[in-house]
């Protein structure tokens, strides 16, 4: 992995761009410098010339990748130019290492980079014929060249696909980081809708009872104030017992539905002094902890606005668990399929059904409900592939509740 910077991107440290190109280069060129067969001075002026500006390029990459650029092919015009007047062919060797660190380092334009080398090249071949070399020694020499050029060349490609790695990786990790404070919000926004129905329910109720209390205060009923503080009590006991629920309902750490249900159940018998009959039909089995959460929330809703617009009405609660795996629903939806998936077709249906008072009995729509929560709880059904209705029945002489959802 090596970082870029600099004009044209070049590697962070040539010592990591391209190591083979650096063991090839460093060992031809010592090894030709060393084993060099030429008397000329001027010669090996150009030989030194060129060597101190390859050398030159590799410590420009990072600080002046352009100086570095003119650096090496300047490195391989020198040799190129004086080919024909060599001894040996240390100028053509020289040039072929040259080219090739030039094709594996730079990243001009391809045509360029071509134009770059197909000069030095016809600089080499066009030298050396000048210097009397034949026909057989200018197809020696162009296939030193090329073989090294090709070689840069392949090693270009490498580097540019692990920079196209590199960058893929860096995309993909800040896609994932991006995914987990996407779940972080969820997550965040799915305990505020559970701490906000815990709260609103809890602390509504209490008002309740408080107002209660102090009305009966007003008339001088101790007896009752006290009844109504100790039903306080009790529901600010439920409130939190309520809150613990919902943190456990986040962990998957619920009691089986049922259970929940005759709970809830109860403790609305007890507080409200109302009929409420709960049956369960069909084959009871365990079920996450979102949906259950969701159904104990929807009965919870549909008892309260029960107390509140049919005071003392009798209320029936019925809980069915569809054994069918071919069961149709007409309000089923395919877009929620991700949950329904882990159940086939098979579904929980939950009806909670009470009289609408004599009063209430002509309006259409029946007794005003709480808009809000129903409206949160069809949100959050709808998350676990479910649906909710409630309205009066044909009649309008009851009010009917029902939620379904995958199970």
């Amino acid at each position: 992995m090596h970082a870029t910077g600099g004009q044209g991107g070049a590697p962070a440290s040539f010592m990591s761009a391209n190591p083979v190109m650096q063991i090839v280069g460093f060992g031809l060129l010592i090894g030709t410098l060393a084993t060099a067969r030429e008397n000329s001075p001027v010669m090996w002026a150009v030989y030194g010339a060129s060597s101190v500006c390859w050398f030159a390029s590799h410590f420009l990459i990072d600080r002046r990748p352009l100086w570095a650029g003119i650096a090496l092919v300047s490195s391989a015009a020198m040799p190129a130019a004086a080919a024909g007047w060599a001894d040996d062919s240390t100028a053509v060797i020289m040039v072929g290492v040259m080219l090739g660190w030039f094709a594996a380092w730079s990243r001009p334009r391809a045509a360029a980079l071509w134009l770059v080398l197909s000069s030095c090249l016809a600089l080499t071949l066009i030298s050396s014929a000048t210097g009397g070399a034949g026909l057989g020694d200018l197809a020696g020499y162009a296939l030193v060249m090329l073989l090294l050029t090709l070689l840069g060349l392949n090693q270009r490609q490498y580097r540019l696909r692990a920079d196209q790695a590199e960058q893929l990786l860096r995309q993909t990790t800040l896609m994932q980081q991006e995914q987990a404070q996407v779940a972080v919000l969820e997550e965040r926004a799915r305990i505020a809708r559970e701490i906000h129905d815990v709260l609103a329910h809890s602390l509504g109720a209490l008002t309740v009872q408080l107002k209660a209390a102090d009305a009966l205060l007003d008339n001088g009923d101790i007896e009752g104030v006290r009844a109504r503080i100790r039903r306080s009590n009790r529901l600010t006991d439920e409130g939190l017992a309520e809150a613990a629920a919902a943190v456990a309902a986040l962990r998957d750490e619920v009691l089986p539905l049922p259970d929940m249900l005759a709970e809830l159940i109860g403790n609305f018998r007890r507080d409200h002094r109302t009929e409420i009959r709960l049956t369960t039909t069909g084959t009871t089995r365990p079920l996450p902890s979102g949906p259950v959460v969701a159904l104990v929330r929807a009965t919870r809703e549909a008892l309260t606005n029960a107390a509140k617009h049919a005071p003392g009405g009798a209320v029936d609660v019925v809980l069915n668990y569809d054994d069918s795996d071919d069961s149709e629903s007409d309000h089923s939806d395919s877009d929620h399929s991700a949950h329904a998936n882990n159940y086939g077709n098979r579904k929980v249906r939950l009806e909670v059904r009470n009289d609408i008072p004599r009063a209430a009995a002509f309006v259409d729509d029946g007794p005003p409900v709480s808009g809000y929560g129903l409206t949160g709880m069809r949100e959050r059904l709808a998350l676990a592939g479910g649906t909710l209705q409630a309205g009066p029945d044909a009649t309008h002489r009851s009010w009917r509740l029902v939620v379904e959802l995958p199970g």
